[in-house]
């Protein structure tokens, strides 16, 4: 076994990755999954069905807000930093796009205030998935959302990974469970506007804790002497960035918002149930992810076209098999799972099953969408969601009323289907990559 991830590791990640980091970054993610998942069953226990809908709804739109508010920053400086690191030119030219992205997030978020401010003042249910008084709750977390995503991108380009999951993906659900437990036990009631503040405070030390990593890369690698540096037009990458973002949030989540703008709450925490559970087979996704980009950018930078095609295929089995591996775990036990909640049945079990499926297709077309991001051709990743989003749209508003959480479930297995599809379309006829499946659909080596 050692082996074969020592080959992995060879293969597909950076050299400066050391192999022992790999190992703590999946066992990071499994003990983030197991206390998140532990922490959703005793709060429907605490809220019931109902109030945990409307909080999933809740946070999906803050995530949806916070990428507005990042301006895609968070994609541009993967795909940018790495291409000027190395001199003091390029020290200076990095130190002035992380300060232009601090700067562009400051300006939109006092602009989206008081657009907020100013609606509900006017127009009492503009926001019709909180109360009035929850107005500075949401605002909050979209500042602490927006932040972290920019932060974890800047750190990411660094390697600073296993440090970040231990606050991210281990002390922060911790924190939440112990406070969810706490509730549970006292039989205290717990309102949606004391769980959203609850968040905040959490967030907020996530937010302390990795700021304080930033400033020391950031005197580190980016403090250099003072020199002049033109930009190249920033503004029209970082608004392909953020439509992508943007648009893949809405995607992932479109149909939990649909669900709860047709009132359909329960049926809301039950797709959001089965989307966390699918989660799973994500993992290996979202492992690679964690480095994949690094490598890519770097082999771009250099000029690697060999080396990036050779990466994409080997990378696309590995994170395949591993997906099988998970997705056999969580068909074996998703019955149980589903008990844990209260909501097991055939029925459910079948959705579930069809829901861990839809994942596959990421590792079946290969990693399209990282590589057009990090190769400069993130428009194509934008037109890809355009399509999609278009139709799911039309599809949610048209099934969702009649046919509640069936219907959620299979539009959103034929939206990925659908948006994997086309990623790995445009991949293969803008750079020519292929692996083991689209080489049979699209022919080349």
């Amino acid at each position: 076994m050692k082996k074969l991830l020592l080959t992995v590791r060879k293969n597909y990640f950076d050299n400066t990755v050391e192999f022992s980091k790999l190992s703590k970054t999946f066992l990071l993610w499994a003990i983030s999954l197991a206390l998140v998942y532990i922490t959703n069953v005793y709060l429907t226990k605490v809220t019931g069905l109902e109030v945990y809908g409307k909080y999933t709804v809740f946070i999906s739109w803050v995530s949806l807000g916070s990428m507005i508010l990042t301006f895609g920053w968070d994609g541009y400086l993967i795909q940018k930093l790495p291409q000027l690191l190395g001199s003091e030119k390029g020290k200076a030219g990095g130190r002035y796009l992380v300060e232009k992205a601090l700067l562009t997030f400051l300006l939109l978020y006092i602009l989206l205030g008081i657009l907020l401010v100013a609606g509900t003042f006017y127009k009492k249910d503009l926001l019709g998935f909180l109360e009035a008084d929850q107005l500075y709750l949401f605002l909050t977390l979209l500042l602490l959302f927006s932040l972290l995503a920019l932060i974890k991108a800047f750190l990411k380009i660094f390697h600073i990974v296993t440090q970040v999951q231990w606050f991210e993906d281990v002390l922060k659900p911790l924190l939440l469970f112990g406070v969810i437990i706490y509730y549970y036990y006292s039989k205290a009631s717990l309102s949606l506007s004391e769980l959203y503040l609850i968040n905040c405070l959490v967030f907020g030390g996530l937010l302390l804790a990795l700021l304080v990593m930033t400033v020391r890369v950031y005197k580190k690698e980016l403090v250099s002497p003072e020199q002049r540096y033109v930009a190249e037009k920033w503004m029209k990458k970082c608004f392909y960035f953020m439509c992508i973002y943007l648009g893949y949030s809405i995607f992932s989540r479109m149909e939990l918002l649909f669900l709860g703008y047709f009132g359909r709450n329960a049926d809301a925490a039950k797709f959001q149930i089965l989307l966390r559970i699918s989660d799973i087979v994500l993992i290996p996704d979202f492992l690679f992810n964690y480095f994949l980009p690094q490598k890519f950018s770097y082999a771009f930078a250099n000029g690697q076209a060999d080396e990036s095609k050779a990466l994409f295929r080997n990378s696309s089995k590995t994170i395949l098999l591993l997906q099988l591996l998970c997705l056999a775990g969580v068909l074996s036990i998703g019955y149980f799972y589903l008990q844990s909640f209260g909501i097991a049945s055939g029925e459910m079990y079948r959705l579930l099953a069809i829901m861990c499926t839809a994942p596959l297709f990421y590792s079946l077309f290969g990693s399209s969408n990282l590589v057009l991001k990090t190769s400069g051709n993130e428009r194509y990743s934008f037109y890809a969601l355009l399509v999609v989003l278009v139709l799911e749209a039309a599809a949610n508003y048209f099934f969702i009323p009649g046919y509640g959480l069936p219907a959620a479930v299979y539009i959103s297995w034929l939206s990925i289907l659908l948006y994997t599809f086309l990623l790995a379309v445009f991949l293969h006829k803008q750079l020519g990559f292929t692996n083991s499946v689209t080489r049979h659909l699209f022919g080349g080596k």
